[in-house]
């Protein structure tokens, strides 16, 4: 009887010493993954600082009306609501690449004149990549634009106000152009 009771004992125990064995295993399995994964997140960090960020918004600053004029004409948004990245004039109106990619520009112009049409474009060099045209007659009434255009470093993207075109703002940044890099190429 004691022999048995000893026998069983020693199996117990050494089932027990092989669940110990097999979670030390499996601990060390989980450091090595824990291990990698922290490289890889460091990785991702480094490859983040690397890339270029890109993005604006403008307002046009206005506090009243730009326009009718003669022929078309840049709008130059001058209020600074976020800039990253150093890519917008507010002398000149001009995007200008830093970077080739993929970006995505959106504009919002607000028109209200009862003899004055709201024809807006959108510009690529010297593309023309849409055109937004409203009658507003003395309504409130938006031209809304956007699109995602592939640009080589250098590359400007800009918003013209057609001829005989009006638009309307004031502190309330009614009239946006905005932009930033969707992806690098």
């Amino acid at each position: 009887m004691k022999v048995s009771v000893v026998l069983l004992l020693l199996c117990l125990s050494s089932v027990q010493l092989q669940r110990v064995d097999d979670q030390l295993v499996v601990g060390d399995e989980q450091d090595e993954q824990i291990e990698l994964n922290q490289n890889q997140i460091e990785e991702l960090k480094k490859q983040n600082e690397d890339t270029a960020k890109v993005a604006f918004t403008y307002a046009s600053g206005l506090n009243g009306n730009f326009g009718p004029h003669s022929s078309d004409v840049t709008v130059v948004f001058r209020k600074k609501i976020m800039a990253v990245g150093n890519s917008y004039s507010t002398v000149t109106g001009v995007f200008t690449a830093p970077i080739s990619g993929v970006y995505y520009f959106r504009f919002n112009l607000l028109g209200s004149s009862s003899s004055h049409r709201l024809a807006v474009c959108l510009y690529k060099n010297e593309e023309k990549i849409l055109d937004v045209t409203k009658h507003p007659r003395g309504q409130y009434e938006y031209a809304v634009g956007g699109a995602a255009l592939l640009l080589k470093k250098g590359d400007h993207v800009y918003v013209k106000l057609r001829s005989q075109s009006q638009i309307v703002d004031n502190s309330d940044n009614h009239c946006t152009f905005s932009g930033f890099l969707l992806f690098l190429m």
